[in-house]
């Protein structure tokens, strides 16, 4: 008996400690949860970035947003508002409030998050369709599928920072973007795309799946270049394992 009390306490003390998405289904995911997971967790990381324009835009002097699209890698992983309330508020500075050269740095919050992974998948669709999210056949049909690309997002962009020729903008953004591990060849996106969002703009990077990664390579790397801002995101493989598997 005694046996058995300190078995079933130390499975309490587990479950307890552990995440939400360890200890139970997506089904029963609060809203709490949800944005959690994709504003706060292995698979989304929140970054400061400045924001402004330096320069020419990408493209001359030309203007209009680069467009802004429901895209399939949206449609097919995100539902209709895949941000949520995701990105927080602009107008940041410093913990000393100024860039350390004598002007005021204005900053916005942004969200880098890895949308193919699964779990980010199913908190994205928990939003859209909430409690019915068990029986809805289209969520069932969108988490059966197999996607043949990673998709990184990044979530809250002002949209000032993607103005300009459309077709430019995406070259330039190709060249300054990638995923590298150490000791394999880094990946670049495949495509770009823009989407929507009830604050600020969505952009995602489609990567093809020719590098396949392991808790040998250990952490990720996702960089890119939005107009003044560089922005890099290290992911940390092995906390990234969901129901057993590596979530990507």
């Amino acid at each position: 008996m005694k046996k058995l009390t300190a078995i079933t306490i130390s499975l309490s003390v587990c479950l307890f400690g552990a995440d939400f998405w360890q200890s139970k289904p997506f089904t029963d995911w609060s809203d709490k949860d949800v944005q959690k997971m994709i504003e706060s967790s292995p698979w989304a990381k929140s970054i400061s970035i400045p924001i402004g324009s330096e320069g020419p835009r990408p493209g001359g002097a030309r203007r209009g947003s680069m467009g802004e699209t429901d895209s399939p890698a949206r449609s097919s992983s995100m539902g209709e508002d895949p941000m949520g309330n995701a990105g927080g508020g602009r107008g940041g500075r410093n913990r000393d409030g100024d860039s350390g050269i004598g002007e005021p740095v204005a900053s916005t919050l942004v969200v880098v998050r890895w949308q193919t992974a699964l779990p980010v998948k199913q908190a994205l669709l928990k939003m859209k369709y909430g409690a019915e999210v068990s029986t809805s056949e289209e969520a069932k049909k969108i988490l059966a599928t197999e996607g043949t690309a990673y998709v990184v997002a990044i979530t809250g962009i002002a949209r000032d920072m993607v103005r300009g020729d459309a077709e430019a903008m995406k070259k330039d953004l190709i060249e300054h973007t990638s995923l590298a591990v150490k000791g394999k060849d880094e990946i670049k996106p495949a495509d770009i795309q823009l989407g929507r969002a009830p604050k600020g703009v969505e952009v995602y990077f489609v990567f093809p799946k020719k590098v396949e990664f392991s808790l040998d390579d250990k952490d990720v790397e996702f960089a890119t270049k939005l107009g003044p801002a560089t922005i890099k995101q290290k992911f940390r493989l092995k906390d990234m394992v969901y129901n057993g598997k590596l979530a990507l």
